[in-house]
């Protein structure tokens, strides 16, 4: 029987196709494409040398073996996913641990929040980072608050520390319930009585959203035997606005704002972090300087609804540990 070595490369090709774990889509981007040109032309560069028996394979198939190898380390590389599956442990797990173990992972959920680990550096951050958002609701007009905080985790994150989902859904929370408070300060200079009852009415439910009890079941603005201190639970600073809100005081409400209490009235803003960028002199200022400077800001105004359209929430749609602000430019001092 002739023996055609065309054949029988054309067959050991199909074969190796079958049992290619990636998908020939996966290879087909300007990535893969540069690395196989590379891995070509280094090939076709070196001396030809008289080939064995056993080394007939086409170069199509080194190169798509070769493909395997770049496409399995770029994903190893990027974290081809922000699920690492790597979770905290539950209450429940807590509950049947012995007294050390069960100590020991308390602390870790409380440092730590709630569920998965997620690797903000991976290509699908994004996507992620909305469905955990998409219960949290944001006034009309402030969704780019949310797109901001997304970013920020994205371009910060190095691949090596990991958020869990319930300090990112907690830290949505926070972001959103600023901007909140942003949007009744707005509605009240403008007079618009609509848009401030809506947005006050959010602002008193917050407190009990799940992306803030998971974290801090019962948000308190003062720790007991702190002296008097500024401390509070971990979303404790949220109730020192909502109740000024409630009662009207808009004075009390931009003293909070401007000496960014509880941090994120300056953290999660992105037309105030773009102020900070373009004066970085700002940032040898005193707290008082800057609480002036901010002021400023509010008081020039920003792009709001037309009186009577209301804010409505708004929540992306679907296809939360500490929640500490990432930071600004400038560290304010905090205040009461």
């Amino acid at each position: 029987m002739n023996h055609d070595p065309k054949r029988a490369a054309d067959r050991l090709d199909l074969l190796l196709e079958a049992c290619n774990p990636v998908e020939r889509s996966t290879l087909r981007n300007q990535a893969i494409e540069s690395a196989l040109d590379e891995i070509g032309g280094e090939i076709t560069s070196r001396p030809r040398r008289a080939r064995g028996p056993f080394l007939g394979r086409s170069l199509r198939t080194v190169l798509v073996a070769a493909a395997i190898v770049v496409t399995t380390a770029a994903v190893a590389a990027a974290g081809w996913s922000a699920h690492t599956g790597i979770f905290q442990p539950t209450q429940e797990q807590i509950a049947g641990a012995g007294p050390d173990e069960a100590a020991r992972m308390k602390s870790e959920l409380a440092m730590g929040g709630p569920g998965e680990f997620l690797n903000a550096a991976a290509p699908d951050f994004p996507e992620v980072a909305l469905q955990i958002a998409a219960d949290i609701p944001y006034p009309q007009g402030y969704e780019s608050w949310r797109d901001f905080l997304i970013s920020l985790e994205s371009r910060t994150a190095t691949g090596e520390d990991l958020r869990s989902e319930g300090a990112l859904h907690g830290w949505f929370a926070a972001n959103a319930f600023i901007a909140w408070v942003q949007a009744w300060r707005q509605a009240d200079v403008a007079g618009d009585t609509e848009a401030a009852t809506q947005a006050a009415r959010v602002i008193s439910e917050a407190p009990g959203w799940k992306a803030v009890t998971d974290e801090d079941p019962h948000p308190d603005p003062s720790v007991p035997g702190d002296g008097g201190f500024t401390k509070h639970t971990l979303f404790g600073w949220m109730l020192p606005y909502r109740d000024a809100v409630l009662t009207g005081d808009r004075a009390r409400v931009e003293h909070l704002l401007a000496s960014a209490y509880g941090s994120w009235s300056y953290t999660g803003d992105p037309e105030w972090n773009a102020q900070l960028e373009a004066h970085p002199e700002w940032s040898v200022l005193s707290g008082d300087e800057i609480a002036q400077k901010y002021m400023q800001f509010l008081d020039a105004g920003r792009p709001r609804p037309e009186p009577g359209a209301g804010q409505r929430p708004t929540t992306t749609t679907p296809a939360a540990s500490e929640t500490t602000a990432p930071p600004t430019t400038v560290q304010p001092t905090e205040g009461s």
